[in-house]
């Protein structure tokens, strides 16, 4: 199988949104995967899909941007390598059934070259599971994934090569002074960068190439650099708008009209429900932000379905089940799906409007 690299440094998040954009809904027709090693300038947020938000301060000394994945908030920009495998769907790299993999297993499968170009490269990195690559049990980087309408597969990742983790609470105390972001800090001695274990700097063109000869060897695959051709620049370009506006930011506000509302840990930091009660104990409206993993279908079907869902255990988990139930769709970093439900009751018996 042949693989299509590209090698962009210092790029703009909105630009780098865009591409992802422009390749999960190609790659099916091309029949041709990407594997894209990238870099942003200056101090980087990158949120969560799912993450709820409200109002900004202005003027930032930073860019804050929301992924096209779910999970952690995570730091980027200066210090910090980012990268993207786009296939045809989540199962490619394996079997031509698209359900071959559960969702489960996704990570830890297609970040075999990831770890495989690193550890060529002296980096004895890890994955431990969930959404976190560590050495010798401190994090280095972070993984997620998701899945488009068409089923088209996003695996997206970063590594901190001249920074670390331990980056965040700074860069969320400009963001986000209120707190409404949810995180997990990391402190320093706590985490590491590749910079720290080589103890030299490592240039973003050796990085790019270490992944590169990972996939290129894990998987049998042929590695062929291909720049963007100035057709896919003019498409990606005119989709770049949609990601650069506060309407990408904020497409997940913090619902305010929504009085009911209950925040649990979760394997990946917190799960948050917001939703209002009719007269007659029924769901209204449902929001779930926070730290999980999910297809943005799967999700929206999730919150339509309790949409007049009675608040009891046993309806709460019928429609559950019966969407996750569904193979193209998925919930991970919550626990037990059983979680979900129990966080609802828990904002019933707790929230008053």
């Amino acid at each position: 199988m042949r693989i299509r690299f590209l090698c962009q440094e210092q790029i703009a998040p909105a630009y780098s949104l865009a591409i992802d954009h422009y390749f999960l809904h190609t790659v099916q027709q091309t029949a041709l995967p990407i594997l894209r090693v990238y870099s942003f300038a200056g101090d980087v947020v990158l949120l969560g899909r799912y993450h709820a938000t409200a109002p900004f301060p202005t003027a930032l000394p930073l860019i804050l941007t929301r992924r096209l994945s779910g999970g952690r908030v995570v730091p980027g920009g200066e210090g910090f390598v980012q990268f993207s495998l786009v296939f045809p769907h989540r199962s490619a790299l394996f079997s031509e059934d698209p359900y071959y993999l559960a969702p489960f297993q996704v990570l830890n499968r297609y970040l075999r070259g990831v770890l495989h170009g690193l550890k060529m490269g002296g980096i004895d990195v890890f994955y431990p599971g969930r959404d976190l690559l560590t050495v010798h049990g401190k994090p280095l980087g972070w993984v997620s994934f998701t899945t488009a309408d068409n089923g088209a597969l996003l695996c997206e990742g970063g590594i901190a090569v001249g920074r670390d983790l331990s980056l965040l609470p700074a860069l969320l105390d400009q963001a986000d002074p209120h707190g409404v972001i949810p995180c997990q800090f990391f402190a320093p001695e706590r985490v590491t960068s590749i910079a720290r274990m080589l103890g030299k700097p490592l240039p973003f063109v050796d990085f790019a190439r270490m992944l590169c000869h990972g996939f290129a060897q894990q998987f049998a695959l042929e590695c062929v650099a291909q720049e963007l051709r100035a057709e896919e620049h003019t498409m990606i370009t005119a989709l770049v708008e949609q990601y650069a506006t506060p309407a990408w930011l904020h497409s997940r506000p913090v619902r305010a009209d929504l009085p009911f509302h209950a925040t649990a840990a979760s394997q990946l930091g917190t799960l948050q429900v917001r939703f209002s009660l009719q007269a007659d104990h029924t769901l209204a409206e449902v929001q779930l932000s926070g730290d999980f993993i999910a297809n943005p279908k799967g999700l929206a079907a999730l919150e339509a379905g309790l949409r007049g869902c009675r608040c009891e255990r046993e309806a709460l988990w019928q429609v559950v089940d019966r969407i996750f139930l569904q193979p193209e769709h998925y919930l991970l970093g919550i626990g037990p799906l059983h979680t979900l439900p129990e966080v609802v009751l828990q904002g019933k018996s707790i929230t008053s409007p």
